[in-house]
């Protein structure tokens, strides 16, 4: 599908109409829009398969609650469908949340549903169990923290997250900070920030779920939970695999493929996951409660090289395989510090949490073709925190909040190449202050101002190196009229170099002790607005920002010796960019939506010495237009039924930083097909993705899954 296609599909997102507030888990929810509709919702039991209501996870509640939400620090309700997309974490900055049936479609991967959020860009590299990571706004994935469950799941080698490992089947909402985290974060970020959400237990309930799919998917689930609003807890097990055997051409269009014009079939791709959670909830009798969460990860894969041809499943090629485990625990509790209530207001609240996350992985390369220093490499990283944060209301237009943090965090990689294992540890202790001024009711102030300090000690070097970084940013709302607004952000962060990146991780990829922690500063100015058309029973809402980002010490890779490289950092780099959020609905049966990002990203450096000053692997036009239709008929006995598709465009993008490889632009339609039956305790889903079989290609130049077919369906009682 060429351009002028994709942004026709975008024009006719842009102008179809879309339905009022509605709530998805039942049919009979409160209609309404805005913070409106969290603070009138009645409390209902959180079903997973819904899109409403919502269950904030142990890291924080949000910042703006209602009066009714706020003496329940550990979550945020929402019943009904709002058309906004903005979350309310943080008013003045610029977010995007995905909720409910996004989250739910067939086949669906971390991946494939962030690639549909203004300003972020995912970068995989094969199928849905490979490696996927993404950016915001041009940052590098390094310089965006994600968080599961509001603990940081960005690894210790390299600093970024590997999307591939987070589960989408018990999340019920991912927000997304495209340029200022909120205050919550234990990371700023240069490049925002990312989290993912998992659904909270409320009552009595069993269900179990079936999949299927193309190249060879299966999978299957099972949850149970007991209790009720004063106590609850839930178990829930999954257990996903495939072959990932899909067939591709090898051609060299462009240029990055050993080529004969054949079209093959992927090797050794074949992946088994399984996925463990248990959540407890406990409200405290005056106020206030507590969450503990554990989630296990395994996955067993093969190492699928696409440049060599097809080997005989018994070779040395076909052994390469790849073992991942990770343990991820947090308990948060939140209680009143200030005695009773006044007026219904909470003026003090006291926020604690512990954290604890373990990761194992193990690569075995017998011909070393990926690019491995040994045949076995292992490597181990573990990281345990400890917050505490107090909320004060100063007087109904302030309201003043401190945090104090420690981090520990070890890294190991051991490997059979004869050179020295790598054992670094890590302490970070961060202390933060924020506070949110409404000095008028059409205008809002929010600001927050962080100093970590970072000391890393490496095994044998004698000594710990420290250094300490400030950080914060300045927000602002103003009120136009009703369901209109301006917002404005001003920000600095700062990244400091992962462990892998300053002490090496195999004698090819090596260490810099010298580098230098990376700096941004980034500003944003946005309008939202929102309208209902009663008449047509309809609702139109529209975000437009634009951007800038400066950074400087970013950290990149060159050559320094035969057949080794080096980190340092170049002088730095500039993006300016646009974004568009618009959503619409009418007459209770469609609903359209638009996402579009323009980005100009360039390499500032004086010393890169080549020609070409974009930045690598970051499309200048990205578009996700989207169109739904649906209905709630009474023989589904309070069940509803869609049909939507969504395509997703990206413009071309330079594959190296001389500019000479240029990945040719892609589009991609998905159609998805729902049901959902007596009052949502019976959903049927069937997805097609990339339904045109357009030719889609990775990171660096091998193909994606062409067309595929997912079919799931969940039962609960």
């Amino acid at each position: 599908m060429r351009r002028a296609g994709a942004i026709a599909c975008a024009a006719l997102a842009v102008v179809s109409l879309p339905p009022r507030a509605r709530a998805e888990e039942t049919g009979r929810g409160v209609r309404g829009e805005g913070a409106a509709a969290e603070a009138a919702a009645p409390p209902e039991e959180v079903r997973p398969e819904a899109a409403a209501p919502e269950a904030a996870a142990p890291e924080a509640a949000a910042p703006d609650e209602s009066p009714r939400t706020r003496g329940t620090a550990l979550e945020v309700r929402v019943e009904g469908e709002r058309s906004s997309t903005s979350a309310a974490r943080d008013p003045t900055a610029a977010s995007y949340v995905i909720r409910g049936d996004e989250l739910r479609a067939p086949g669906a991967t971390a991946s494939s549903v962030l690639g549909r959020v203004p300003g972020l860009q995912v970068v995989r590299t094969g199928a849905g169990a490979d490696l996927a990571t993404a950016s915001i706004r041009g940052a590098s994935s390094a310089e965006t923290p994600v968080y599961l469950a509001g603990v940081r799941i960005n690894d210790d080698v390299t600093g970024t997250a590997d999307l591939s490992l987070v589960p989408l089947w018990m999340l019920h909402r991912v927000e997304v900070y495209r340029g200022n985290a909120p205050a919550d974060a234990d990371r700023l970020g240069i490049g925002g920030a990312i989290f993912f959400e998992p659904a909270l237990p409320r009552g009595p309930r069993v269900g179990a779920g079936l999949g299927a799919g193309s190249f060879g998917e299966l999978s299957a689930s099972a949850s149970a939970s007991l209790g009720d609003e004063r106590a609850s807890v839930l178990v829930a097990l999954s257990r996903r695999a495939a072959d990932n055997d899909y067939p591709y051409l090898d051609d060299a269009d462009t240029g990055l493929t050993a080529a004969d014009d054949r079209t093959r079939t992927r090797q050794n791709a074949d992946f088994e996951a399984y996925d463990l959670w248990t959540i407890g909830r406990y409200r405290l009798p005056r106020g206030g409660g507590v969450t503990a969460l554990f989630n296990g990860f395994a996955r067993d894969q093969g190492l699928s090289d696409l440049s060599a041809r097809a080997a005989p499943p018994a070779s040395p090629a076909a052994a390469a395989r790849s073992r991942v485990q990770r343990w991820l625990g947090a308990v948060a509790a939140a209680v009143p510090c200030a005695g009773p209530r006044g007026g219904g207001v909470e003026r003090c609240r006291l926020d604690l949490r512990s954290s604890a996350i373990l990761t194992r992985q193990s690569l075995r390369d017998p011909l070393q073709r990926h690019g491995l220093p040994a045949p076995f490499v292992a490597s181990a990283g573990e990281r345990a925190a400890e917050q505490g944060a107090v909320r004060f209301r100063v007087t109904d237009s302030v309201t003043a909040w401190a945090s104090a943090a420690i981090e520990l965090e070890r890294l190991g990689i051991d490997h059979q190449s004869g050179a020295a294992p790598l054992r670094a540890a890590r302490a970070t202790s961060r202390a933060s202050a924020s506070a949110s001024f409404t000095p008028a009711p059409w205008l809002e102030v929010h600001a927050l101002g962080a100093v970590e300090h970072h000391a890393t000690r490496v095994a044998g070097d004698g000594g710990a190196a420290g250094l300490v970084e400030p950080s914060g940013r300045l927000g602002a709302r103003l009120r136009l009229a009703e369901g209109a607004a301006l917002f404005a952000n001003v920000g600095r962060y700062v990244r400091v170099p992962a462990l892998g990146e300053l002490h090496g991780i195999s004698p090819i990829v090596r260490g810099n002790p010298e580098l230098e922690p990376e700096q941004g500063v980034t500003a944003e100015l946005g309008a939202r607005a929102a309208a209902a058309l009663p008449r047509a029973r309809a609702e139109v809402s529209l975000e437009l920002l634009g951007f800038s980002r400066l950074a400087s010490a970013l950290v990149a890779y060159r050559r320094s010796g035969l057949g080794a490289v080096r980190p340092y950092n170049v002088h730095g780099a500039r993006v300016l960019g646009l974004e568009l959020t618009a959503s619409a609905s009418a007459l209770d049966h469609v609903r359209a939506a638009l996402t579009l990002t323009a980005l100009d990203p360039r390499d500032t450096s004086p010393e890169r010495g080549i020609v070409s000053d974009l930045l690598p692997f970051q499309s200048r036009l990205v578009a996700a237009p989207s169109l739904e239709a649906y209905a709630e008929p009474g023989w589904l006995g309070g069940g509803r039924a869609s049909l939507g598709a969504r395509l997703l465009y990206r413009s071309s993008r330079v594959a190296d930083r001389a500019g000479l490889l240029v990945l040719p632009e892609q589009a991609a339609v998905d159609v998805e097909l729902a049901v959902l039956a007596l009052d949502g305790r019976l959903s049927g889903r069937l997805a097609v993705e990339n339904a045109t079989g357009a030719r889609m290609l990775d990171a660096v130049g091998f193909a994606l899954p062409g067309r595929s077919v997912h079919a799931a369906m969940e039962v609960w009682w």
